[in-house]
């Protein structure tokens, strides 16, 4: 997770790169803002980044005549200052040390004074190097162990140098000094000085004179110290105007040649589209070593065999066949979508012959319970049951019954039983319906389903035929052995008592 929260970082900053800058003071009259109302007779500023805020009137601005060495107010020329930008301070605000006009400072510069060509081809690493340590002062910069020590420029120095306190003139010039953030590129910055009443003022106009061109000559201390008045600034392929108007105005966070929407859409192009490539090379490189794994494991025939099974695998599906596995597939789809009807189904009939909720909850008038032989349980005895009952004694009662001889004392007779018409009936009854509820099994049969009528009477008939046939004459009656019905009937009520088929 943090990895991708870190690449998703790291993309986000290529995106907007050259659109972050050095934090430097804003325009107007808020807090941490500096506004000059410029005019070459009279400069006013109100400027917020003390302490306090400060302002000042009646600055006058001091230019130049093309062909002409003095400077002077009369002048309506800018000065130039041409060189190699070796060191910038970007002021977000100032300490208590600056007072009067440095509070209306902004930027501070230190320029190695040669022309613009030939700072252009200055090699990088090859220009002055300068470590800068405290920039409190705009004019007096600390600087330590370096190609150049500014604090420490006189006349023996061999290179010649400009420390400029600039002052903007015009909002898009406030802008515009955050292209001096960058160090080391060449740089003409024009604007006029400021003049002062006071001869030789720290900062101020006094003895400078200028080129034909206007440009700013060093004195023999080989350091000019100004505070400047820009009205513009020349870089290299870019420029910083007072309406910001220029052709090639330069813009915060604009990108040389390609500028800033070309950039974007160049890391768009290459950065994403090389990604993409990117991954269908490798997928592609993939692909191909496992081809040739492939070869040389099941060599020429198998490769042969695998293109046939895929080509016949195409005309298969092409045809409308179904393989195994979408077979299967439809299968359990059906299966599962059936499967709950089934549930349900084998739910109602395993409960079609016992539901303890329905007989409970039952209100029914024609049931009663009936005491068991135990004392302790009851069944519930319906009307149907009670019909079958009566039925049965009726069927018993009219059947003649078997008469003993006194001479034949050792004869068995079987008694007259109705307790097979319902034994028969429960064994040929398919799907009893749930008609009562039983907690413990009462020994009599009483609470069977109600049987077939004609099944019932065929039973009865057989059995009383069979016995009732010796009847007639009384030595056939001697003959037939005692043991066989006494077993029969035996059997038949162990069966009463140990079928529990309901």
């Amino acid at each position: 997770m943090r990895r991708g929260a870190f690449a998703v970082s790291l993309l986000g900053l290529m995106l907007l790169a050259g659109c972050f800058g050095p934090s430097t003071a804003s325009w107007g009259t808020g807090n941490g803002a500096v506004e000059v109302d410029f005019d070459r007779a009279s400069t006013s500023f109100t400027s917020t980044l003390g302490p306090e805020s400060s302002s000042m009137d009646d600055l006058q601005a001091v230019g130049c005549s093309p062909g002409e060495e003095d400077l002077g107010t009369n002048k309506t020329m800018p000065v130039k200052f041409t060189g190699f930008l070796a060191a910038s301070q970007l002021y977000a605000s100032h300490t208590d040390q600056v007072k009067n006009i440095g509070l209306s400072v902004t930027t501070s510069v230190a320029i190695n004074s040669m022309s613009f060509s030939q700072a252009a081809e200055t090699i990088e690493g090859e220009g002055a190097r300068v470590d800068l340590k405290d920039w409190n002062d705009p004019l007096n910069p600390q600087t330590g162990a370096g190609s150049v020590d500014l604090d420490e420029i006189d006349a023996d120095e061999d290179t010649r140098w400009y420390i400029l306190a600039l002052i903007p003139t015009t909002e898009h010039i406030q802008d515009g000094m955050l292209s001096l953030g960058e160090w080391h590129q060449p740089v003409t910055i024009q604007g006029y000085l400021v003049s002062s009443n006071a001869s030789n003022a720290y900062g101020y106009h006094s003895i400078q004179t200028v080129s034909d061109d206007c440009t700013l000559d060093v004195g023999n201390q080989n350091r000019e110290q100004l505070f400047v008045m820009v009205t513009g600034i020349k870089l290299d392929g870019a420029s910083v105007t007072s309406n910001g108007e220029a052709d090639d105005e330069w813009v915060h966070g604009d990108v040389p040649i390609l500028g800033r929407t070309g950039f974007v859409t160049m890391f768009f192009v290459v950065g994403l589209g090389g990604a993409v490539g990117a991954f269908i090379l490798s997928k592609m490189f993939v692909m191909k070593g496992a081809q040739n794994t492939m070869k040389i494991l099941l060599g020429k025939a198998g490769i042969a065999q695998v293109k046939k099974v895929k080509q016949d695998v195409k005309k298969a599906k092409a045809t409308g066949m179904v393989s195994p596995k979408e077979r299967q597939a439809e299968q359990r789809s059906k299966a599962r979508k059936e499967m709950p009807k089934t549930e349900k189904k084998s739910k109602e009939s395993a409960l079609a012959g016992f539901d303890l909720d329905s007989i409970l909850s039952s209100d029914d008038s024609d049931s009663s319970p009936v005491g068991s032989s135990s004392g302790g349980s009851s069944v519930v005895v319906t009307e149907a049951a009670k019909e079958m009952v009566d039925t049965a004694s009726q069927q018993s009662s009219s059947v003649p019954s078997v008469s003993t001889p006194t001479t034949a004392s050792n004869v068995f007779v079987p008694p007259t039983r109705s307790s097979s018409a319902p034994t028969s009936v429960v064994s040929t009854q398919p799907d009893p319906e749930p008609r009562g509820h039983f907690t413990s099994v009462a020994p009599s049969r009483s609470s069977t389903p109600e049987p077939k009528p004609a099944t019932k009477k065929k039973a009865v008939r057989k059995r009383k035929a069979a016995v009732a046939a010796p009847a007639t004459e009384e030595p056939v009656a001697r003959e037939e052995p005692a043991p066989t019905p006494a077993k029969k009937a035996t059997f038949e009520e162990e069966e009463d008592f140990s079928d529990f088929s309901f």
